[in-house]
């Protein structure tokens, strides 16, 4: 917002005056903004933990019960098993705001099975097998909990970022560029009522002395 030199008229300095006020204005919304979000942030961030945490322990649990169902039962037979199982995964994503910050908010159901409807046959399959698909569906579950948590955290936590670049463009440029422009124009105006001022006199001086 540099203008270079600015013109000592009083209606300039009404104009930067406007403008400084909704500098100021526009200062204080970002720093609002600012406060929601890092409060949103923080929130998130405690379920973030959770969600990864729980995410480690259910892939443990899954990892586990893979060994088991491949110890007892082969390569072989858990590989068919899950290819007769293989299906679409029900996903669907809508779009989310949180004080301007857009993101996609994920929504499933269905993902963990029973035993019965995942596709191979029933009785032909043992229960390790049927134990494993059970915990790695609950994983993919909770991979996407985890997708869904941090994608929202990263995206607050970059517009937290652009709203503090902001405010120190307002704070260390744009104000202090404005107030001094006013300082300067307030300066000139004062100097030139000055010599208004001196010339009145000097006329009126003049004046007197001819009578």
């Amino acid at each position: 917002m540099n203008g270079g030199s600015t013109n000592p008229s009083r209606m300039s300095y009404l104009l930067l005056k406007a403008q400084d006020e909704a500098a100021r204005g526009a200062l204080g919304l970002l720093r609002s903004r600012r406060e929601a979000l890092a409060r949103e942030l923080f929130a998130i961030a405690d379920q973030a933990l959770v969600t990864r945490d729980a995410l480690e322990g259910t892939i443990r649990r899954a990892t586990w019960a893979l060994a088991v169902s491949l110890g007892l039962e082969g390569r072989s037979d858990v590989e068919s098993a899950a290819f007769a199982s293989r299906r679409e995964i029900p996903v669907s994503f809508s779009e989310q705001s949180f004080w301007g910050v857009r993101y996609q908010e994920a929504r499933w159901h269905g993902i963990v099975r029973s035993a019965d409807s995942r596709g191979y046959f029933f009785p032909g399959v043992p229960g390790s097998t049927h134990a494993a698909a059970r915990e790695f569906e609950k994983a993919l579950e909770a991979v996407l909990r985890v997708v869904a948590v941090e994608t929202r955290f990263r995206k607050i936590g970059a517009e937290i970022a652009k709203a503090t670049r902001r405010i120190n463009v307002l704070n260390e440029v744009i104000l202090p560029d404005l107030r001094a422009r006013m300082r300067a124009i307030l300066l000139s105006l004062e100097e030139r009522e000055r010599e208004d001022i001196f010339r009145m006199k000097r006329f009126k001086g003049r004046r007197g002395d001819r009578k």
